[in-house]
């Protein structure tokens, strides 16, 4: 914070702190795909972001994955122009995690992906799936 004060670096610390943000919310997304490796269910990881999201317990039977996902979708669309990419990115620059509805759209991304796929096959190989 000091930094700030001190002529000339206020750019600079910053842009070093926008960075340690990026940094959180991409180790975070790796948090969740360990999950997912763990679980091995993708619904069952976004139903969990959702509760995070604000999900309430009462309202937990009535929460919707496809619905959920649909939204991270809208929110991609909406964020596919420039004046929505601005947006998007003012409102997540200082955030330490991603927001939930992108946590989940990244899970149900990488669960369909070769990388995933791979993965997976090599933690049956070595006997690491479930029991």
């Amino acid at each position: 914070m000091g930094a700030y004060t001190v002529p000339g670096f206020g750019m600079v610390t910053g842009f070093l702190e926008e960075q340690l943000y990026r940094w959180l919310r991409a180790a975070e997304l790796t948090c969740d795909r360990t999950t997912l490796l763990v679980v091995q269910d993708p619904k069952v990881v976004i139903s969990v972001l959702m509760k995070l999201a604000g999900g309430c317990p009462s309202l937990a039977d009535k929460l919707n994955v496809d619905a959920f996902l649909e939204q991270a979708r809208s929110y991609d669309k909406a964020a596919s122009n420039p004046v929505g990419w601005y947006i998007r990115n003012a409102q997540t620059r200082e955030l330490s995690h991603p927001l939930p509805v992108m946590r989940a759209r990244e899970i149900d991304e990488w669960s369909r992906s070769q990388e995933y796929k791979t993965l997976m096959q090599k933690m049956f190989q070595m006997g690491l799936n479930r029991v």
